[in-house]
C-alpha cells in the first residue's frame, strides 16, 4: 500500500508557496498512491476564500481515495462551516483497496476546537473509533488526525497537543491500530509505541518552518514485511525518514483492562 501524507498547506499568507504545493501534487499523481491523506491546516485563518483556494489545488489530485481533515487554523473564524461546504463531514471512515493487503480501514476526524491551538478527540468519539477499528482484519488500520499525540522533537517547548492523548494512545493500543497520520508541528518525525506507529508530516507548502527543517511531505510504503517512510521535498530531493517491520514487535504486556482507565460515553458512537 502506498500512502502520500500532506499537511499544513496554509493558504492565505505570503509564506504560502503555491509552487511547492503544485510540485507535491504533480509528484503525488506520478506516484499513483492508494491513499492521499491531507492532515489539516489547509488555511491560515479559516476564511472561506482560503478554503476555496486550497480546494482548487487539492482537486488536482488524481488518486481515487483522498481524505482531508481540519486543523486548528481551519477552525478559526468559524472556519469549520466553510470546511464542511468544501470538503464534507469533519469525521468519516473509509475502506481503501490496497495492492498487497486487501483493504485498509481509514478513520479520519477533526481534533480541532474553535479558535484554540490545542486539540482534543473527545470522549464522545471514543466509542465510534472503537466500533470502526475493533474486529477489522482485512488490512491495515489507519487513523488520520491533525494534532500531535506525542511530542515532536525540534519544535521547541511542547504545547498545543492533543489534550486527551493518554486516553487515545490507550485506545489505539487496545485496538492494535497500525498507523496514526498527523501534522500540526511542521516537523516530520516518527514514533513507534507499543506497535502504534505515529507518523508526523511537515508543512508541504509554507515557509512557517522550524530550525533547519524544510517544507516536505511523506511517502509511506506499507509492504508485506516492512513499512518505509520517505521524506520528500516538493520539487527537490528525498531521504529516508523511518523503517520498521510490518508486524509490530514488542515485549511489553499491560494487564489491567482498558475499561479501568478509559470509559466511553453511553451516548457516543
Amino acid at each position: 500500500m502506498r500512502i502520500v501524507q500532506l499537511s499544513d498547506i496554509h493558504t492565505g499568507t505570503t509564506l504560502f508557496r503555491p509552487d511547492f504545493l503544485e510540485a507535491a501534487i504533480e509528484e503525488t499523481n506520478a506516484l499513483a498512491p492508494d491513499l492521499v491523506a491531507v492532515a489539516g491546516d489547509l488555511t491560515t485563518s479559516g476564511y472561506r476564500w482560503e478554503f476555496e483556494e486550497a480546494k482548487g489545488y487539492l482537486d488536482r489530485i488524481e488518486c481515487e481515495n483522498v481524505v482531508v481533515i481540519m486543523g486548528n487554523h481551519d477552525a478559526k473564524n468559524v472556519g469549520y462551516v466553510h470546511f464542511e461546504d468544501f470538503f464534507g463531514p469533519r469525521m468519516r471512515s473509509m475502506i481503501v483497496p490496497t495492492r498487497e493487503h486487501g483493504e485498509a480501514k481509514v478513520v479520519a476526524l477533526d481534533s480541532s476546537k474553535p479558535d484554540l491551538a490545542e486539540g482534543e478527540i473527545g470522549r464522545e468519539h471514543y466509542a465510534w473509533i472503537d466500533s470502526e477499528f475493533r474486529g477489522w482484519d482485512r488490512g491495515p488500520k489507519i487513523l488520520v488526525v491533525h494534532h500531535h499525540i506525542l511530542a515532536v522533537p525540534g519544535t521547541g517547548r511542547d504545547r498545543n497537543n492533543l489534550r486527551d492523548s493518554g486516553d487515545i494512545m490507550a485506545i489505539l493500543r487496545e485496538l492494535q491500530v497500525d498507523m496514526v497520520l498527523a501534522g500540526h508541528r511542521h516537523v516530520p518525525y516518527v514514533w513507534s509505541v507499543s506497535g502504534v506507529r505515529i507518523i508526523h508530516s511537515g508543512t508541504v507548502s509554507s515557509m512557517r518552518v522550524r530550525g533547519m527543517i524544510e517544507p516536505s511531505y511523506n511517502v509511506i510504503e506499507f509492504g508485506t514485511d516492512k513499512v518505509e517512510v520517505t521524506l520528500r521535498q516538493p520539487g527537490g530531493g528525498q531521504e529516508p525518514l523511518a523503517r520498521f517491520s510490518r508486524q509490530a514487535t514488542t515485549t511489553s504486556e499491560i494487564y489491567p483492562e482498558l475499561s479501568r482507565f478509559v470509559r466511553y460515553d453511553e451516548t457516543s458512537g
